[in-house]
């Protein structure tokens, strides 16, 4: 490892924990977008944290993603002016969006070889017209970044995930719902846009770790619910759960203990539950890979955990999603390679759970050596 690659991990090691940036890291560089995201700061980011944006955005370019910054309406050229006095800027116009897309793509891998950020500056278009010329041909990720950072609800709380299948309008801050309309209408037109908002103080932990500092507008999952296991295509299930963990189930028949199967539509994610004495136990919390960071997590988490009177599960002690499962459980036990985790189990109760829990057979085939499932 070269001096500037340490240099690098220190300061990944500094935005958040090293399974989380990794694995962000190795699905974008993955990526064969023209462009790593599409980064839209406003007006008073720019004018406040200009410096600490350009920060951030070469050292994306370090990391070989190239991030292209849209600056648009009556402030995109004073905008651009104060980026470029921050660091090497590559300036484009709106000429350039008829460029082929080999020309662009070389334009930015000049970018990334020569640091420099490229810029698009677009004075004569409004950000509600511009994104849908951009997504998807350039990215699919976009980010907002505002002085005022994240949404708010109405009683003035941070908004991690906002789903618009939901009404939102009774969710939202009466100052965040122009931007929630506007997210519908991109979202209606390319439903696998990434939308995030957030401030510019945070973006690169919004983007490197599973929690992130940022708000995520999606249009919400599809997900259904079932008691019989047998009215779910279970090859599909299987597969999800397979390639959630990165191992092979040791005994597939163990679905067949299911009392509530919840599934994403196009099985992007599940949660199997099983019925015991002392609550319902949490068997599979699967999320298929390439739907990590898209809070189809949470959304399943709400959906069929949350409203669990008594639930428990357990998880590898080394998991990583372990520090997020602390944050929705009422305690946790450790036990040999298992941490068991409960939510509204009573204290006599405690010893029984963590008893079955921790002597269940082992669900996967150990033999084969992948990492286990991280939230999405």
């Amino acid at each position: 490892m070269n001096t500037i690659s340490k240099t690098i991990r220190l300061f990944l090691d500094s935005i958040g924990r090293r399974s989380e940036y990794e694995f962000y890291l190795k699905k974008f560089q993955a990526d064969r977008s023209p462009c790593f995201a599409l980064v839209v700061p406003d007006s008073g980011s720019v004018k406040d944290s200009g410096d600490l944006i350009s920060f951030d955005l070469h050292f994306l370019l370090r990391l070989e993603l190239c991030p292209l910054v849209v600056l648009c309406g009556e402030d995109a050229e004073a905008n651009a002016n104060i980026m470029a006095g921050h660091g090497a800027i590559q300036r484009l116009n709106s000429g350039s969006l008829k460029d082929s897309d080999e020309a662009l793509a070389t334009c930015f891998k000049e970018c990334v070889r020569e640091v420099k950020i490229p810029i698009l500056v677009l004075p004569e278009m409004s950000l509600k017209d511009v994104v849908p010329t951009l997504a998807p041909r350039f990215s699919t990720r976009l980010h907002l970044l505002r002085a005022s950072g994240m949404l708010h609800d109405d009683k003035g709380e941070f908004l991690f995930y906002l789903y618009l299948r939901k009404n939102f309008t009774q969710q939202l801050s009466s100052d965040d719902q122009h931007i929630a309309s506007t997210a519908s209408l991109w979202l209606e037109q390319e439903p696998q846009l990434h939308i995030s908002v957030s401030s510019p103080l945070y973006v690169l932990q919004e983007m490197f770790t599973v929690k992130g500092r940022g708000s995520v507008i999606r249009p919400g999952s599809d997900i259904t619910h079932t008691t019989e296991i047998q009215s779910v295509n279970r090859e599909r299930l299987i597969d999800l759960i397979e390639n959630s963990f990165g191992k092979n189930l040791s005994n597939p028949a163990c679905l067949d203990n299911a009392c509530d199967v919840f599934v994403e539509k196009n099985y992007r994610g599940a949660v199997v539950l099983e019925e015991h004495p002392s609550g319902k136990y949490l068997s599979k919390f699967a999320v298929g890979t390439q739907a990590r960071g898209e809070g189809v997590a949470q959304e399943l988490w709400d959906l069929a955990c949350e409203p669990q009177e008594k639930l428990f599960w357990r998880s590898r002690s080394n998991n990583p999603i372990n520090h997020w499962y602390e944050r929705h459980a009422s305690g946790h036990h450790m036990e040999g390679d298992w941490t068991v985790f409960w939510r509204g189990v009573s204290s006599e109760d405690l010893p029984s759970i963590i008893k079955v829990a921790v002597n269940r057979p082992a669900d996967f085939e150990e033999n084969i050596l992948k990492k286990e499932s991280i939230k999405g």
